[in-house]
């Protein structure tokens, strides 16, 4: 029985392997062919510029590219990949684990940054406040224990001494 499944996976492994390697080599492929592609823009455009001006062209024109995809990434608002709670979750919530809080609040402050930095004063606002009642379920707010219980009237005015 055991024999039989170590076959199968053994079988599956190799199957992955030849289908990483072709793509490894369709890949390794394609990009050949985009050099060549480049190098034959490059010599088009130097022998009519110059090869300085081919260059820079060629260089700017990849630097806005990869600019303009930069862009476009930044522009997905992380927060939409976070499920909003709904009631049978807040009540699982209560019952969270301290790692779970803790990864909770790294999330909610990276949405409050997120919209600190596109100006979205809403969602900022929430975000504080989410950040705000996860540190409360941590138990940051609550009075440290031991600290809180001196009182002044047990000491003798006797023994006090000025300074």
């Amino acid at each position: 029985m055991i024999d039989q499944l170590t076959d199968i996976l053994v079988d599956q492994a190799k199957a992955a392997a030849r289908k990483g390697a072709a793509f490894a080599a369709i890949a390794v492929v394609m990009l050949i062919g985009a050099g060549f592609l480049l190098a034959a823009v490059y010599m088009a455009i130097a022998a009519s510029f110059g090869a300085i001006a081919a260059a820079m062209a060629i260089g700017g024109t990849m630097v806005t590219l990869g600019l303009v995809a930069l862009a476009v990434m930044l522009q997905r608002d992380p927060g939409d990949a976070v499920d909003h709670a709904s009631a049978d979750e807040h009540a699982a919530q209560a019952r969270k684990s301290e790692d779970d809080m803790l990864f909770d609040l790294l999330v909610h402050s990276a949405m409050t940054g997120y919209a600190t930095g596109q100006g979205n004063k809403p969602r900022m606002q929430s975000g504080f406040d989410q950040m705000i009642t996860d540190l409360g379920a941590l138990g940051v707010f609550d009075p440290p224990k031991g600290r809180m219980k001196t009182d002044q009237s047990q000491e003798d005015p006797d023994t006090k001494m000025a300074g």
